[in-house]
């Protein structure tokens, strides 16, 4: 796993998504300000050369488990959920950030981690310091590693809001800033010294990296997290479309990780269009080839069909709406 190698895996989560709108404000959504802010953090994280999952980085709807089990499956070092405050009312004194951390997390880890990322943000410029609060929500109690849940102004103020907008990128920055303090060599922990300065074809690439984590999570499986896509990695995702042709159309393949012929032929080459775990399994495997399908929801839709294609071009591969076995052989590694 990626802590063996004494290197930091941060998991942002961009709160609510989806149908989930969170607070809303005047026609201002709670899930569009939660994302706007995630990407730049993922962006500031990225340029430092610190690996980072999202949860979600479209407006897509993902379940509390996901988030905290994502997480855990990848053994993530620090989880940061990203949300906007709000109020049945407005109140003199409904403004300004704050920062939650579970009833019973650690102050010396998860505490001092959540006070760092806060002071750092306050650091920038807001209306109020609320501090750090404990708090029973399910992604602070159900994941494993240090985690918290910044509340990064009231959505129903409209100077937070002002703030919110003009300050974004600064705001990413700051959190990032805290993040890298909580992993300052001086604690005895990983720091930002530590891990890859580029990625290069023998370094970590981040996609791959989630797409590993994801095929372990969501297939049961136990590839190393490398953030290379190595043969154990095609092992690992032609073992994960075995476990998915098998449960979505009723197979018997052996689930061997060999792109054998029975495996090929089970497959549907007019899929696209398609959802459900083979359609995961094809954008996670795109993924790991470097192409974006998008957030890997098991829906082959149009951002999916669209990276399909342009890697079938890259390829010389025969395009369309269907996947054809050159395709199939090609998208695994062979």
């Amino acid at each position: 796993m990626i802590n063996e190698n004494n290197n930091i895996l941060i998991v942002v989560d961009p709160g609510h998504g989806g149908w989930d709108n969170g607070a809303s404000w005047e026609g201002r959504l709670e899930k569009d300000d939660n994302l706007r802010l995630g990407l730049a953090v993922r962006e500031q994280l990225m340029a430092q050369s610190i690996p980072v999952l999202m949860t979600r980085d479209t407006d897509v709807y993902v379940t509390l488990a996901d988030r905290a089990g994502v997480a855990n499956a990848a053994g993530a070092n620090l989880f940061v959920s990203l949300h906007r405050n709000s109020y049945p009312e407005q109140t003199p004194t409904a403004m300004g950030v704050e920062n939650y951390i579970y009833l019973t997390a650690p102050e010396e880890t998860t505490g001092r981690a959540a006070q760092l990322v806060l002071d750092s943000v306050v650091d920038v410029g807001v209306q109020a310091d609320r501090g750090v609060s404990r708090g029973d929500y399910y992604v602070l109690r159900k994941t494993v590693m240090p985690a918290m849940l910044l509340e990064m102004g009231f959505i129903i103020n409209e100077i937070d809001n002002q703030l919110f907008d003009e300050h974004l990128l600064d705001y990413a920055a700051a959190i990032v800033k805290g993040i890298m303090q909580y992993f300052d060599p001086s604690t005895g922990e990983a720091s930002s010294e530590t891990l890859p300065q580029c990625w290069c074809p023998v370094c970590p690439d981040p996609a791959v990296m989630q797409a590993q984590i994801l095929l372990n999570y969501r297939f049961g499986l136990s590839m190393p997290v490398t953030g290379i896509f190595d043969g154990a990695t095609a092992r690992a995702a032609i073992t994960a479309l075995q476990i998915a042709l098998n449960s979505d159309w009723g197979n018997e393949l052996n689930m061997d990780g060999i792109l054998c012929p029975l495996t090929l032929e089970a497959f549907d080459r007019t899929f696209a269009g398609g959802h459900g775990p083979i359609a995961l399994v094809l954008q996670l495997t795109l993924m790991l080839n470097g192409y974006m399908p998008g957030t890997p929801d098991g829906i082959f839709g149009m951002r999916t069909q669209q990276a399909m294609q342009n890697f079938q071009q890259n390829n010389n591969l025969a395009t369309g709406s269907g996947i054809c076995r050159d395709t199939l052989l090609r998208l695994f590694g062979h």
